[in-house]
């Protein structure tokens, strides 16, 4: 999928819940939520944001941003080098870089852990390359304005209050199982609407799979050629 992505307020969700008879008590709290809980059990790609930030490194770690989702890239901004995650564990004393000069043996590299990122070295500057939630002006998530989207939301919410109405003994089986029956129907609709890459973004997919030289320095130049048609050339003889 390649469309333009638009997007509404949190309370249009909750207006179309409290039309429902049985949810009309169902109030914002609530419904952020279940709105969190459902991007993350999806984790759509396209309704997020890409983002790029410069964080200080001060004793070897930083805070992260709030609305992060993903790294996508962590970048040195005195080498312009890439860092990688770290496969080890964290240590300061034996990952010592002097600030100064980035050693040439020395590869840089970070974890993350909560809301910090840890670097091995002490002090300096990364730039984030990161995909976050765009949020609006009162920091409340934005959905996407899709009927595929928000009818597979609504669903969802539905079901989850549904199950509580019937551990509560307010509402019959048969009520939740419909609710059940109808998110998975409409989750389902959703999912292959948003997962289904466009003709362009399969091209692209090709390229990097079908390739005649194995590409294995991309991460170092933050991929600008990840993707690119490879092409023969024939000299003569």
């Amino acid at each position: 999928m390649n469309n333009e992505i638009r997007y509404i307020n949190i309370r249009e969700i909750l207006s179309r819940i409290t039309r429902h008879p049985l949810l009309q008590e169902v109030n914002l709290e609530q419904v952020l939520q279940h709105v969190i809980d459902f991007i993350g059990i999806f984790g759509i790609p396209c309704m997020y944001e890409h983002k790029e930030t410069v964080l200080h490194i001060c004793d070897f770690k930083a805070e992260l941003p709030c609305d992060l989702i993903r790294i996508e890239l962590v970048k040195d901004c005195r080498s312009g080098i890439s860092l990688r995650s770290m496969t080890d564990v964290f240590n300061p004393q034996r990952n010592h870089v002097d600030v100064t000069e980035r050693r040439r043996f020395h590869e840089l590299s970070f974890k993350t852990q909560g809301r910090t990122l840890f670097c091995s070295f002490p002090e300096g500057e990364v730039e984030l390359a990161y995909l976050a939630i765009p949020v609006d002006d009162e920091g409340l998530p934005l959905l996407i304005d899709d009927p595929n989207y928000l009818l597979a939301l609504d669903a969802y919410i539905k079901r989850e209050v549904f199950d509580v109405l019937f551990s509560q003994g307010k509402i019959q089986g048969a009520v939740l199982e419909k609710a059940e029956q109808r998110y998975a129907w409409a989750a389902g609709r959703m999912h292959t609407n948003f997962k289904t890459p466009s003709q362009s973004e399969m091209e692209s997919f090709t390229r990097m799979w079908n390739t005649l030289i194995p590409r294995t320095t991309e991460f170092d130049r933050q991929f600008e050629s990840l993707g690119n048609r490879e092409y023969i050339r024939r000299h003569g003889r």
